[in-house]
């Protein structure tokens, strides 16, 4: 054993003393600098390019395999530029020998001081980097190759730390017409071992032309490689990005990231902790991890997005906030949620956000990333949506002022797959505030549908609105309506005004139209709608004075001053309305109440806003309640009242022609039934006093 032992310390003994012995007569004998002008015409002959060596070559062979190289120009290729095509200052790499013979490799720091590299790309698309590439056809990985079974390469690396200072790189592409460089390239490590963390620095300017954008980047942070287990750690990882430019969103960024990063990648894992990233004014905050990496890749963490102002987010953005009907709102907004998903699909669960007064809970879901299926399912305690809308325009409410000016707008929804649910607990819109909305949402081939329940003014509102957008105007439908709804708040508030129609009421509609311009789709509005509504009134008119009005022209007396309340009170109202063209039609109104009956027929233009319509009342009872007496004159004439003006300003007077027109027929009818009865009154006498006259003379026949 001991004899076993000399042997192999003596064969050992043996190689360092000849190894010692070659190093030394290499480092007396053998001077690199000697073979500049070969090596020179070496490069001449197999690149046609030009190489300048204007430093000293070292070499050293024993215990350290390295070389030193000082100042070193390689020209550029033919056709290019006249700047070298890559020089540096000096660069130092060492290897120990021995280790190498136990299949490990170590090296010393790796040194590179003033590395300069330009790469330059013609618009022929020729690079002056192609002549310098070999055979790029790789050798088949199979049995007896490098690349096939384990443990052929070295069983450990160590690097004694690398050490790149003022480094260039320089990219000019005529073909793309762009010009970008990096300057100020550094990176330092301290010495990298397996499994043994080591500290990393590492930054770059950078001048960019599109986006046209110029700043500075850097990375930093504590890192552990284990190349044989496959496990890689990083710590304390610190990015940062500062950069202005005409190119960027809002003209500047600022932003910073830290983290702390592990990959076992034998085991297909991998996560990324303590995540904060600040960029201008937003702050994002989580936490990921990722599994079956080498299999079928997903991930779990939860993310966070710190509260912060939309407006002044979209400013540093460069993106113009919107004006807002209430200039306080986009100026809060905050977010949270679990974030779970695969290369195909990703989604927020546990989803919880605020937008100024507003909360909003729930899950969203890319469902297929290819075909962006996105599907949503929310909860949101109030949204006033009036107050995010621009506010009105000065001077009253403007037109779309699109009639007219060209081409119709298009739409097309083809390609888009959504579909979800939003509840919200008040909803205002349009001046309506609803309760307790259910409102679900479908859109695919190119069709989109919107399904709404709520609370409606004591009601309920149920209705299915489509729209259906494939490159062309697009349809628009709406099938439903409204049930034992008050209708004068709901007026009130939709219109802004005082209501014209008060009761309970329920509207039943299938209205459709083509086009986006309000103008276009008025014009293009058809369907029916019906309304009924009960124990009501209608603002704005008297017909009782209409009544008095008439018996006042009939009889030749004043109108009295007390005419009464400017409404007309009903038990039921009931009317159908017919559109065609944006034109509303009417033929059936029917209003009854213990004093009237009126009816009426007419049109109303949804684009002009005209009316013209004529109601028809008469009397069932007396005036007592409204104001007035019994009025015998009129009592079974109809009354016309004819209705003219705008939406706004409607305008009600007493048809007097048709007044008169039926006044005369009622009395010619009054006169013939009259003069009928006279008539016949006189019949009957004259067949009374034949009868007698008959009777004597028969008396005295027999006489």
């Amino acid at each position: 054993m001991k004899t076993a032992l000399r042997l192999v310390l003596g064969l050992v003994l043996a190689f360092v003393v000849v190894m010692a012995a070659l190093a030394a007569y290499l480092a007396f004998l053998f001077d690199p600098n000697d073979y500049r002008e070969r090596l020179t015409e070496l490069v001449k002959t197999q690149t046609g390019r030009t190489l300048a060596i204007k430093g000293d070559i070292g070499l050293s062979f024993f215990p350290w395999l390295g070389f030193t190289l000082g100042a070193v120009e390689l020209g550029n290729a033919p056709g290019f530029s006249a700047r070298p095509f890559v020089a540096l200052d000096s660069a130092e790499a060492r290897v120990k020998i021995l280790p190498l013979l136990g299949g490990a490799i170590a090296i010393d720091t790796v040194s590179v001081q003033g590395l300069q590299l330009s790469l330059e790309r013609l618009e022929d698309g020729r690079s002056n980097w192609t002549d310098l590439g070999g055979d790029k056809t790789a050798a088949p990985d199979g049995p007896g190759h490098a690349g096939s079974g384990a443990g052929k390469g070295a069983t450990a690396l160590a690097v004694g730390g690398i050490d790149i200072q003022n480094a260039a790189i320089r990219w000019d592409d005529a073909q793309a017409g762009r010009s970008d460089t990096l300057s100020e390239v550094m990176l330092r490590t301290g010495e990298i071992a397996p499994g043994q963390p080591f500290d990393f620095d590492a930054g770059a300017s950078f001048a960019l032309t599109d986006p046209a954008a110029r700043g500075r980047a850097t990375l930093a942070g504590r890192a552990t490689l284990d190349l044989a287990s496959k496990r890689y750690q990083v710590d304390d990882l610190r990015a940062a990005l500062k950069a202005s430019g005409a190119g960027l969103p809002g003209g500047a960024i600022d932003a910073l990231l830290t983290a702390t990063l592990r990959a076992d990648l034998a085991a297909g894992t991998a996560s990324l902790g303590a995540l904060s990233l600040t960029a201008n004014t937003l702050q994002l905050t989580g936490a990921l991890e990722a599994t079956a990496l080498n299999a079928a890749p997903a991930f779990t963490g939860r993310l966070a997005v710190a509260e912060f102002n939309p407006r002044e987010a979209m400013q540093a953005a460069g993106v113009a906030a919107p004006a807002t009907a209430n200039p306080q709102r986009l100026t809060r907004a905050a977010l949270s949620a679990a974030l779970s998903g695969t290369p195909a699909r990703i989604a927020l669960n546990d989803l919880v956000a605020s937008l100024d007064e507003s909360t909003i809970k729930g899950r969203v879901e890319v469902a297929d990333l290819a075909s962006k299926a996105l599907r949503f399912d929310l909860a949101v305690d109030a949204l006033n949506v009036d107050s995010y809308l621009p506010p009105p325009a000065k001077g009253g409410a403007g037109g779309s002022g699109a009639a007219g000016s060209g081409a119709a707008p298009v739409l097309d929804l083809r390609g888009n797959d959504v579909a979800g649910q939003v509840n919200v607990g008040t909803l205002v819109v349009s001046g309506l505030t609803m309760r307790d909305v259910d409102a679900r949402l479908t859109l695919s081939g190119g069709r989109l549908v919107l399904a709404s329940k709520a609370g409606l003014y004591s009601g309920r509102l149920d209705g299915t609105a489509s729209v259906v957008g494939r490159g062309a105007a697009p349809a628009i439908g709406f099938v439903g309506g409204v049930n034992d709804v008050q209708i004068g708040p709901l007026l009130r508030d939709l219109t802004g005004k005082a209501e014209k129609l008060t009761g309970r009421a329920r509207v039943d509609a299938n209205v459709n139209g083509t086009g986006l311009d309000p103008d276009a789709l008025k014009r293009s509005l058809a369907g029916t709608v019906k309304l009924k509504v009960a124990d009501g009134a209608v603002k704005g008119v008297n017909v009782a004075r209409f009544f008095r009005e008439a018996e006042a022209r009939l009889t030749g007396k004043s109108l009295p001053t007390d005419a009464g309340a400017e409404q007309t009170d009903f038990s039921d109202l009931s009317a159908s309305l017919n559109i065609v063209g944006g034109v509303v039609r009417n033929n059936d109104l029917s209003l009854r109440s213990p004093l009237l009956r009126v009816g009426g027929e007419g049109s109303a233009n949804l684009v002009s806003e005209r009316i013209d319509y004529l109601v028809k009342a008469s009397l069932v009872g007396t005036l007592t309640g409204q104001g007035g007496k019994s009025l015998d004159q009129v009592r079974e004439l109809t009354i016309p009242v004819r209705v003219k003006g705008t939406f706004s300003a409607p305008s009600y007077a007493l048809d007097t022609e048709a007044l008169l027109a039926g006044s005369v027929k009622q009395r010619l009818e009054e006169e013939k039934a009259a003069l009928k009865e006279k008539v016949t009154e006189a019949r009957e006498k004259a067949k009374a006093s034949l009868k007698d006259e008959l009777k004597k003379g028969l008396g005295g026949l027999f006489k």
